[in-house]
């Protein structure tokens, strides 16, 4: 899992056309990885730049949701909300 975050490191600054260095693949990583791992993770591109075609990209490997399921979300929000305002007259009227 770590060395897979060090390769998406490196994936990101290949896309932007920069030779990945220890320093630069470091700033690029979003958790914490151990050194080693990082060293590992650029030999294996070095080794085999293809590595990187292998991998999922978070944005790619993220479901997302269908769109109709937050058109459908804010409808149930709009309908407890409607309850609770006929709720709250009930309970002012009783007083």
């Amino acid at each position: 899992m770590s060395q897979q975050i060090a390769l998406l490191a490196i994936k990101s600054l290949v896309n932007e056309n920069k030779e990945p260095t220890l320093a630069l693949v470091k700033s690029r990583l979003t958790s914490r990885v151990p050194m080693p791992i990082v060293i590992d993770a650029i030999k294996a591109y070095k080794q085999n730049p293809d590595i990187l075609k292998q991998l999922a990209t978070p944005a790619e490997t993220k479901q997302t949701e269908p769109k109709h399921s937050l058109e459908q979300r804010v409808t149930e929000l709009e309908t407890q909300v409607a309850l609770l305002l006929k709720r709250i007259k009930q309970l002012e009227e009783s007083r």
